[in-house]
């Protein structure tokens, strides 16, 4: 069945244990922590409409763990096709323990900037971030690009061993890792906004290097992380990978910022999405400052803009005729009416002319072009 996409991130790592778990929803840039072991069963009976999707986020309360569930089943030749019947092991045979795996926990290791092992001292309303991209100079960074790989797959995640070719003047060394990444865009125009230079990068996971051979340049390498589906021809390089712990910060300046684009190129952007801001530590933003996105005039006004006359169209109900319908009025300059906030943001990342932002609170959903304020003192 066809069920993955391509927005989210991996809250997982391949290892097991317990801790916090930290849980996002579909869509989700970022997540709070929260206790709770995961009891999971070694064997699913695939039923209609079960996807790896929706069953690893059943299971592993991350959507994109799917990858781990399709490595410990080598009869499903393509991951977007299972079929009622099927059975799907859930939990490799290595792994000991009955409670299975958890979605992830705070420990270290691995060289991936894992947090502390214990949440004391975490200041309540901490976001823990996955880096999911950024807006920078994806070639500044680039040692080469993931050319193969040694399974049979044109999708590659945690546990493959891949084949990259580096470019000269570079010299990896085994136990070194690097992030995968590809560049998505340039940033749009959004009118009001200020286009900050660079491209859209998004990340894709980290390779760990087992051999290197400097006469071929080829490299030798293991995924061991995956926030997305790694393909061929991916670029590889030593762009930082970690987790971003932002607690709360005190805005220490006024500062307006227009909000412009994600990752991915959503229309409309809503609560737990992360989205990029036309402002940035030149301006000032440091992780942990508070934005709110304000908007004026009528909400439902607006809206007859794309539709058709008929919209203002009411019938009187105090009337004895039969039908009788009048248009709804439009008085009163909406420039005139007073701001309301619609959202909050949380900068988790200042690059030097543009931030990353999540959504924390929304009531409308947002738009490229709206204006964030963030106020001294709050």
């Amino acid at each position: 069945m066809v069920g993955e996409t391509s927005d989210g991130f991996d809250l997982a790592p391949t290892s097991t244990g317990g801790g916090s778990v930290l849980r996002g929803g579909r869509g989700a840039g970022a997540v709070m922590g929260t206790e709770r072991p995961l009891s999971v069963p070694d064997i699913h009976l695939v039923r209609d409409g079960d996807t790896l999707w929706d069953l690893s986020g059943a299971y592993f309360q991350s959507p994109w763990q799917w990858p781990k569930i399709w490595k410990s089943n080598p009869q499903i030749k393509n991951p977007h096709w299972i079929y009622p019947g099927d059975q799907l092991r859930l939990r490799n045979s290595n792994e000991l323990g009955s409670s299975g795996l958890r979605a992830l926990t705070l420990g270290g290791g691995n060289g991936r900037g894992g947090l502390a092992n214990r949440r004391e001292g975490v200041t309540p309303d901490t976001v823990f971030l996955r880096e999911q991209g950024f807006i920078g100079d994806p070639k500044r960074d680039v040692w080469g690009e993931l050319v193969g790989a040694v399974e049979e797959q044109m999708l590659l995640a945690d546990g493959n061993q891949v084949y990259l070719v580096l470019r000269p003047n570079v010299t990896p060394t085994p136990g070194q890792e690097l992030t995968v990444f590809r560049t998505v865009r340039q940033p749009d125009e959004v009118r009001g906004a200020r286009k900050p230079p660079g491209q859209i990068v998004a990340v894709n996971g980290t390779v760990r290097i087992d051999a290197w051979d400097p006469k071929t340049r080829i490299a030798r390498a293991e995924i061991i992380e995956s926030v997305d589906v790694i393909e061929r021809g991916v670029k590889v390089g030593p762009v930082g990978r970690r987790f971003d712990v932002v607690p709360p910060r005190e805005n220490t300046r006024d500062i307006e910022a227009r909000v412009l684009t994600s990752v991915y190129p959503h229309v409309y952007h809503a609560q737990n999405q992360v989205v990029f801001l036309d402002r940035g530590s030149e301006d000032g933003l440091v992780p942990g400052n508070t934005l709110v996105v304000f908007r004026k005039g009528d909400t439902w006004r607006k809206s007859l803009a794309t539709g058709s006359k008929m919209l203002r169209d009411r019938m009187r109900i105090d009337s004895p005729a039969v039908v009788d319908v009048e248009t709804t009025p439009l008085r009163g300059d909406q420039a005139k009416f007073p701001e309301e906030g619609v959202a909050e943001l949380r900068v988790l990342r200042a690059e030097k002319f543009s931030s990353v932002a999540l959504v924390t609170q929304s009531r409308r959903e947002l738009v490229a072009g709206d204006r964030a304020v963030a106020r001294a003192g709050r």
